[in-house]
């Protein structure tokens, strides 16, 4: 298995503040892995400081290489908040500006638009602003902004954050579908363990566990120590 990302010895300090000490893993073509911690634990920081947004210390590798712009633009980053993400008048053009920034025609970003739109169960809101959807479908959108480049590697900020339990389940069976590796960071156990094979516990900055999902998501010791439960 051809690893897509991998980080070693990554260090990140906030002011006086070390956030991350250390962080070292891989992941793999293919491969679902969760970063789980609790609040604080440093999850969105390492986000962060793997796509470069935060200085830090260590080594970024994408796809077999040092991060780079060619490297990163490979990646699907979907945020916590979609509003970050979708802000044009339709989800159409949320979904084809990117791909006309990079010199895409109109008619073929028009048809990746379409389908990034059916493949998470929007095929009917193409011309919908998405302030008009409601928060799950809002989160379904982000991830088809990024799924119309073609990513290989989604890198995913508590997708579940305010999302009722339908929206969840939802969410679930569309990220189960995905072919490409993903990253997903969140502290909602149950929603990892249906998502995911593979799961990183961050805690105070650290690595403390790194294991298959139902063995580290399921031991009440471990994650009591990491104040999980």
């Amino acid at each position: 298995m051809k690893p897509v990302l991998e980080v070693a010895g990554l260090c990140c300090r906030l002011g006086s503040r070390t956030v991350l000490r250390n962080i070292g893993f891989s992941l793999g073509e293919g491969q679902a892995v969760a970063l789980v911690g609790a609040n604080g634990a440093g999850k969105s920081t390492l986000l962060w400081a793997i796509l470069g947004l935060l200085p830090s210390d260590g080594e970024v590798r994408i796809f077999g290489r040092p991060r780079s712009r060619d490297g990163l633009a490979r990646l699907g980053v979907v945020f916590q908040n979609p509003e970050d993400q979708l802000f044009m008048p339709s989800l159409e053009q949320d979904l084809t500006l990117p791909l006309l920034n990079r010199g895409e025609a109109p008619g073929p970003a028009r048809e990746k638009a379409l389908e990034a739109l059916e493949a998470v169960g929007l095929a009917g809101y193409a011309g919908t602003p998405a302030q008009r959807l409601s928060l799950g479908q809002r989160k379904r959108a982000a991830i088809a902004s990024v799924l119309v480049s073609s990513p290989s590697l989604l890198i995913l900020d508590e997708p579940t954050a305010e999302l009722d339990p339908r929206s969840v389940r939802q969410l679930t069976a569309l990220l189960n579908r995905l072919p490409v590796a993903r990253l997903i960071a969140s502290h909602h156990l149950e929603f990892l363990q249906a998502t995911t094979t593979r799961a990183l516990l961050l805690s105070e900055g650290a690595i403390a566990a790194d294991g298959p999902s139902g063995s580290v998501l399921g031991d009440e010791g471990l994650l009591a120590g990491a104040g999980l439960i």
